[in-house]
């Protein structure tokens, strides 16, 4: 099995995204909530760390477009 790289992290987690993981992330990793927000807009590079975590915490999630269909 292949390692994701941090863009591939970061497009798993985009189809994943909560409310509040803005915050979550930045209290995780110690960057701060406006840099992470920059990150995940594409605005600034995606740090490995950052791109780990987002992995983790999306993990186990469905993805909005599964969740959207009821």
């Amino acid at each position: 099995m292949r390692k994701l790289n941090r863009t591939a992290k970061q497009a798993f987690y985009a189809a994943r995204n909560r409310r509040g993981d803005v915050t979550r992330l930045a209290e995780a990793t110690g960057y701060s909530a406006s840099h992470v927000s920059n990150v995940l807009a594409g605005r600034r590079s995606v740090p490995q760390e950052l791109a780990n975590e987002m992995y983790r915490i999306s993990s186990r999630r469905m993805k909005n477009s599964e969740r959207a269909v009821a």
